[in-house]
């Protein structure tokens, strides 16, 4: 029994290494392709098949082999569906091979079902604890093996059962052994591909990048002073073909003098002493100088000069010792005409974000800044300031009447007007909110913001934008006026409560008008 034991397992092992060969690639994947799962299950529920037929008949009904290690191994590979397709396996070969539906058959077959579902199960639970799956899994084939021989041969099970425990035993521990070895070998092999892919791709990357930017100059030189790299950019930079440059030893340092001297017979210093100078004179440099970014003036292999500006860094190997230098020049010139183009940009995009999109005056976050920095001024010197805030009578109904675009042009001419009637200085006329405006008039007492004031609400009046709506047929404007006069420190959330209260004060006292806080200014226009 124990040779057809041992010479079943020698089956399970080989089949071990046949299974690897054929997936091993996907043993390291954490979430396997579900047809992987299902070919890899069935491989396994065919071997369990081939043991079962080499298995050793202890009487009519009882076999003896090492099917239960077929479905804990499938486990491991799939989890539970792969563990059940293999128990299906077991359980039709068990009752198609040997003798058909019986007691016995039936009681294998439930001891399958019970180690796959055990043996799925542990594979879900300790899916990182490789070595506690195998013990429960092993320990759970001895608990089937062992119900189900004292089932079906009674006392006599506990004269086979030692020996075949032995056998399981070793063989769990060497097929487990196995499956850890095989995943850690396929594991580092897909590592090392991808490692390999990674390197090749970032080797490509890296000569993708060096190549295309035909704008910098990448030029980098051993220790002698060989250039070892030169880019397409560095050819159109410094005039020199790369193919004459790169490899060929163009230039050797002296080590002593520190200055460099015509290469070898292999290179390019046939070329002349003026191509010779024009590139030495710039990896001289390179390798001379300090590991910083620096403004030189370079001369191209035409002898025209142009400032540049270049980063030098030495390139270390991974002791840390330098085997070389690497600079990156680009010419100063290109560089200047960008920051100049961002400054310009950013200086529209500044301008753009303080001024309303529709109107084309300052915006709510524009009028803060003005108020903060004016009320802040006047409490500094203790002068004055005041406040308008404005809107336009019934604009709702103007809307309604007229369309969103009329509504729009509307607003369009009272900024403007506004616009065309501050003092001339620091007044700041803005969009506050929907029709609603803000004029900042720093210095300014309240007879001073009282004549603006009029000044727009009259100019609006003047222009008589025809509205139905309205009393007087035409569009006109409600305005409130707050001061800030030596020695208050009323703050400017203070000053727009007042100057809103004085706004609402002009509307009930019946629109087109200017109303001062805290008083009513000024008279209805005529029509």
């Amino acid at each position: 029994m124990i040779n057809t034991l041992i010479a079943n397992f020698a089956l399970l092992t080989a089949f071990l290494f046949f299974f690897n060969a054929l997936y091993g690639k996907h043993e390291a994947d954490g979430d396997k392709p579900r047809r992987i799962v299902v070919y890899g299950a069935i491989s396994y529920g065919l071997f369990a098949l081939v043991l079962m037929y080499f298995s050793v008949r202890l009487d009519a009904h009882a076999l003896l082999d090492f099917r239960q290690l077929m479905i804990v191994c499938s486990a491991a590979f799939g989890g539970p569906i792969a563990a059940l397709i293999t128990a299906a396996f077991v359980m039709l070969g068990r009752i198609l091979m040997f003798g058909g539906v019986n007691d016995a058959s039936l009681i294998a077959c439930a001891s399958a079902l019970v180690l796959a579902a055990g043996g799925g199960a542990m594979s879900r639970w300790l899916p990182r604890r490789p070595g506690r799956f195998w013990l429960f899994s092993i320990a759970l084939c001895m608990l089937c093996t062992a119900i189900t021989f004292a089932i079906l041969l009674g006392e006599q099970a506990m004269d086979i059962l030692p020996p075949f425990f032995l056998v399981m035993a070793i063989g769990g521990i060497i097929v487990s052994g196995l499956t850890a070895y095989f995943s850690t070998a396929n594991r580092l092999q897909l590592e090392l591909r991808a490692s390999e892919r990674r390197y090749r791709q970032l080797h490509m990357l890296q000569q993708s990048i060096l190549q295309s930017a035909s704008d910098v100059a990448i030029v980098a030189a051993d220790l002698t002073g060989r250039v070892t790299l030169f880019n397409k950019g560095a050819e159109k930079l410094l005039g020199y073909d790369a193919d004459d440059v790169v490899g060929r030893g163009i230039l050797r340092p002296q080590a002593a003098a520190g200055v460099v001297i015509a290469a070898d017979k292999t290179g390019v210093a046939q070329a002349g002493a003026r191509d010779i100078d024009a590139l030495s004179d710039f990896v001289q440099r390179m390798m001379y100088g300090s590991e910083d970014e620096h403004e030189w003036t370079i001369k191209r292999r035409d002898g025209i000069a142009f400032a540049a500006n270049v980063i030098v860094s030495h390139v270390l190997d991974s002791d840390g010792e330098v085997i070389g230098y690497m600079s990156v020049s680009t010419d100063i010139t290109e560089r200047k005409l960008a920051e100049e183009k961002l400054m310009e940009a950013n200086s529209l995009l500044q301008k753009l974000s303080l001024l309303d999109g529709l109107t084309g005056i300052a915006n709510r976050r524009r009028f803060d800044q003005a108020l903060r920095a004016a009320w802040t001024t006047a409490v500094s010197e203790d002068s004055t300031m005041s406040l308008i805030l404005f809107d336009i009578d019934y604009f709702k109904k103007y809307n309604d009447a007229y369309g969103h675009q009329a509504g729009d042009d509307c607003l369009i001419q009272v900024a403007a007007v506004a616009m065309a009637c501050l003092r001339a200085g620091s007044d700041t006329a803005a969009r506050y909110g929907g029709e609603e405006f803000g004029v900042i008039l720093p210095g300014a007492d309240a007879e001073e913001a009282l004549v603006v004031a009029e000044r727009i609400r009259a100019a609006i009046f003047d222009l008589a934008i025809p509205h139905i709506h309205s009393p007087t047929g035409v569009v006109t404007l409600s305005l409130g006026i707050a001061c800030q006069g030596p020695g208050s420190a009323t703050g400017e959330q203070r000053l727009i409560a007042l100057a809103d209260a004085a706004l609402y004060e002009a509307k009930q006292s019946g629109r087109n008008r200017a109303a001062m806080a805290n008083s009513s200014v000024g008279r209805p226009s005529a029509n």
